[in-house]
């Protein structure tokens, strides 16, 4: 009988800083694949898309890409929609479910509390999804070690909770894997809306890219979260 995995594609929004005024949220989105339903068709129909637009060698990344930064600076609004546009596509059409772990830093006193709290946070949720992960033979994650707490952590909840193969992936670079960069664009997804619910408001160029919060929930959060759990 084949071996059954599922793949836990991690990113992470914020800065293991304290205090930190300029980024008062932290975000951890784990985006969970059954490797037995391939999306390979639709990423390929995501190149597809990319190319129709005259893009090569994409990788999505969802706030410079609204914040008109980095690879997309000089691209006009319209055009950076679209591109976010192909990459909800694909989200709306690929089979996976996605968890976020969210910490306010203005509720906690220092960086090792926030090291804490969200390992608190990642353990109850695998506690909360042990029976689905028992349907698993391995468990392979993929992070790209951006953040060494978060890799920690990883490391530290996975095979403390996880009873099956934990295996963690090597060299993981965000280019290579579409549903890694569907965890970013979750992340930035789960940003806004977090802001929103607390009364932050959108930034200038959020309100701009989504059209104002509105739009936002009803174009784009609300796909999203019919997939959450």
């Amino acid at each position: 009988m084949r071996e059954k995995t599922l793949s836990v594609f991690v990113d992470e929004s914020g800065r293991f800083q304290h205090p930190d005024d300029d980024s008062p949220y932290y975000i951890i989105s784990l985006v969970l694949h059954d490797q037995s339903q391939p999306i390979d068709g639709l990423a390929a129909d995501l190149d597809k898309a990319f190319s129709a637009l005259r893009l090569t060698n994409v990788c999505f990344h969802a706030g410079p890409l609204i914040r008109q930064k980095g690879p997309f600076a000089f691209m006009d609004w319209s055009f950076r929609y679209r591109i976010f546009n192909c990459m909800m596509a694909f989200a709306r059409k690929a089979n996976f479910k996605y968890h976020c772990l969210v910490l306010d830093k203005r509720y906690v006193n220092s960086r090792e509390q926030m090291v804490a709290r969200l390992s608190t946070a990642m353990s109850d949720f695998l506690d909360s999804v042990a029976d689905r992960f028992e349907a698993f033979d391995k468990i392979k994650i993929y992070y790209d070690c951006g953040q060494t707490p978060v890799t920690n952590l990883l490391h530290a909840t996975f095979k403390a909770k996880a009873g099956q193969g934990i295996e963690f992936a090597q060299a993981v670079l965000p280019e290579k894997y579409k549903l890694f960069q569907l965890a970013d664009m979750i992340c930035t997804l789960r940003l806004v809306e977090l802001k929103l619910d607390n009364g932050d408001g959108m930034t200038q160029s959020e309100y701009k890219f989504f059209g104002g919060p509105r739009k936002f929930r009803r174009n784009f959060l609300k796909f999203i979260k019919a997939k959450e759990i």
